[in-house]
């Protein structure tokens, strides 16, 4: 686990090597209990070709939006399980 402190203007310092593997710039999001930094791709068009070479060839889109569909509500209900 990597740990950041916020400075006297209320910056978050991260550590060199976080900076180094996930780049400079992210979007902040807020959730319930924490804060969710997501990197910034340089070049987004070809991060989403890189994630789309992971896909399996025999996937057709019906299935990729089955599994979306299944991961979102996996998701929303672990949401609901922590929030009580």
């Amino acid at each position: 686990m990597t740990y950041a402190h916020v400075d006297d203007k209320a910056r978050i310092c991260l550590t060199r090597e976080v900076v180094e593997q996930y780049g400079e710039e992210f979007v902040i999001v807020p959730a319930k209990g924490e804060v969710i930094l997501i990197p910034v791709s340089k070049n987004p068009l070809k991060a989403l070709q890189e994630e789309g070479k992971k896909i399996p060839k025999n996937l057709t889109v019906k299935d990729l939006k089955r599994m979306i569909h299944e991961e979102a509500e996996k998701e929303a209900m672990e949401g609901l399980t922590r929030r009580r």
